[in-house]
């Protein structure tokens, strides 16, 4: 899983730097070249979100034929760590197809050329919001001897924590703290990016600065509310 992240990331820091190299050093690229460029990579997208889609649903299968039967070839640690990492990857894999088919989507849209691959990624996209809401409930036939609350619960994180040890409050206190770091310093680049991106093509992103300046001072006040001495 940390391979593909980074294989992805990779990728789409490769093409925006490849993209913002080649405007510096040639100027404006003419639109009819970036329809082309941008068509092309929906397409890849979309059918990465698809790829993703199809392993989500297999994925789902595998646990749920597993969950019926005896489960004799793994200890009870064995099978507690297989329940919980297969469930981790599964919400990773479908959220994942969700934002690629989405930006697909919007690609498409602002891009449209064929009808039929708009239409297949709406549905992509739509079937993906599905399964999302589908694998979250998984969580009770996972742990059925566990309270742990509802997916749709509006106090699900208070409940969680309840529900859990102090080993585990620990790991998700600590993934939870890295990945916040991580959006953070992304987010940043991305304003940096675009205030390049800006400059070098003429392309006013000024809204998308403002607006993910704006999600970083909301996110930093609100971590500061949760921390607080009380």
């Amino acid at each position: 899983m940390k391979m593909v992240l980074k294989l992805i990331v990779g990728a789409l820091i490769g093409f925006a730097g490849g993209y913002l190299l080649i405007e510096a050093l040639y100027g404006n690229i003419n639109n009819i070249y970036m329809d082309n460029i941008y068509y092309y990579l929906s397409i890849v997208i979309v059918i990465t979100a698809l790829g993703l889609m199809i392993y989500t649903l297999i994925k789902n299968y595998q646990l749920i034929s597993r969950l019926k039967g005896n489960n004799t070839d793994f200890t009870d640690d064995e099978w507690d760590r297989y329940k919980y990492n297969s469930y981790n990857i599964l919400t990773v894999s479908s959220s994942s197809a969700i934002i690629l088919s989405f930006i697909g989507l919007s690609i498409q849209l602002m891009h449209a050329r064929d009808t039929w691959l708009l239409i297949a990624t709406g549905i992509l996209f739509l079937v993906s919001v599905g399964v999302s809401f589908v694998t979250p409930n998984l969580i009770q036939s996972l742990f059925p001897d566990r309270d742990l609350p509802e997916p749709g619960d509006k106090d699900y994180a208070d409940k969680l924590f309840n529900a859990s040890d102090d080993g585990e409050i620990y790991i998700m206190a600590k993934a939870m703290y890295r990945s916040t770091n991580l959006t953070t310093l992304l987010l940043f680049f991305a304003l940096v990016a675009m205030m390049f991106y800006t400059i070098i093509t003429g392309e006013s992103q000024i809204f998308s600065i403002i607006l993910v300046g704006i999600i970083l001072v909301i996110n930093q006040v609100k971590y500061s509310i949760e921390i607080r001495d009380k």
